[in-house]
């Protein structure tokens, strides 16, 4: 099923008999497709919005707020002051998103189209008044946190278009990313402790033994247990799912600067393990691989990239 309007939606809302059964009884589950993939559902926030639903982040049975959900719906459909507009999110940084890819390739309208392509860029072809026009869907950093029950700041990582007869007009802000430029003159400043920090880590990280379990989910419940006493407002999954990218940047370059600092150690085995040290110790990976996971992950983690609009 493609739906190309507003109206389309409701009505496909209006006309399915939600799902019965004691376990469904009160949720007002309406499937798209085969009544037995309830997960891909529509839900009806009120007359004027519409959630298409792929199973992630949905309010039914989880302890996430409603709005939070709404807002990472994969498509909302809306209809403010008259006029028609569709929403669409990508999954959090560090999900993989081979769901929600197949759920925006089988239900945005037929004047846009979901691609994928090999180097991991998401994209939304549309039809404008100007013709075909490609934009990128980046992941998002908006994220809920189980802990605190909270959800922290929307990144405004969406695309949000407005109807204009059978084509779309973008009205989202521009998304801010990183990009693949790295500002140069930030890594010549840090350029010391960074090296100075790498052959550390690999005198000290073979004695770490983080190939057993139990010593690396210490390794990481420490480091974690520090960076959420410094901020309350991290996302733990988020950090056990991509240090990398979560870490505050400011976090990671006291850490690099700091020869005596508390968690020094720490970071080091975890950095080991997430570059595949352990595996060029067994011989299973070069070490000039290892070598350049090591430098995407201080790129990422000292915040060394550049931003970009897009």
């Amino acid at each position: 099923m493609t739906f190309n309007t507003f109206d389309q939606v409701a009505e496909w809302y209006n006309n399915t008999k939600p799902l019965g059964g004691k376990n469904n009884k009160g949720l007002d589950i309406r499937p798209i497709g085969a009544r037995r993939y309830k997960h891909n559902r529509i839900m009806k926030y009120d007359d004027n919005t519409y959630a298409l639903l792929d199973g992630y982040f949905d309010p039914h049975g989880s302890s996430i707020s409603v709005e939070y959900a709404k807002n990472m719906s994969a498509v909302l459909w809306s209809r403010r002051d008259g006029k028609e507009y569709i929403r669409i999110r990508n999954v959090p940084v560090g999900w993989t998103n081979f769901a929600r890819a197949d759920f925006h390739q089988r239900y945005l309208p037929r004047t846009m189209q979901y691609l994928q392509h090999q180097s991991g860029k998401h994209e939304i072809r549309v039809l404008t008044p100007e013709g075909v026009e490609y934009y990128v869907l980046p992941k998002t950093r908006y994220a809920w946190n189980y802990t605190t029950q909270t959800e922290t700041a929307d990144d405004g990582a969406f695309l949000e278009f407005e109807r204009d007869g059978d084509e779309w007009i973008r009205v989202s802000a521009p998304i801010v990313v990183p990009s693949t430029r790295i500002d140069k003159e930030l890594k010549k400043q840090l350029k010391p402790v960074i090296e100075e920090f790498y052959a550390q880590m690999q005198v000290l990280a073979p004695m770490l033994n983080m190939r057993e379990y139990k010593n690396r989910n210490q390794y990481y419940d420490t480091l974690i247990d520090y960076l959420k006493e410094a901020d309350k407002d991290l996302n733990v999954w988020q950090l056990r799912r991509a240090i990398s990218t979560h870490i505050p940047n400011k976090i990671a370059r006291e850490i690099l600067s700091e020869s005596e600092h508390e968690v020094r150690m720490t970071f080091a085995a975890v950095v080991a393990y997430e570059i595949g040290l352990y595996q060029v110790v067994d011989g299973n990976k070069d070490i000039k691989k290892m070598r350049e996971a090591y430098n995407r992950f201080m790129n990422t983690a000292l915040g060394l990239t550049t931003t970009q609009e897009i």
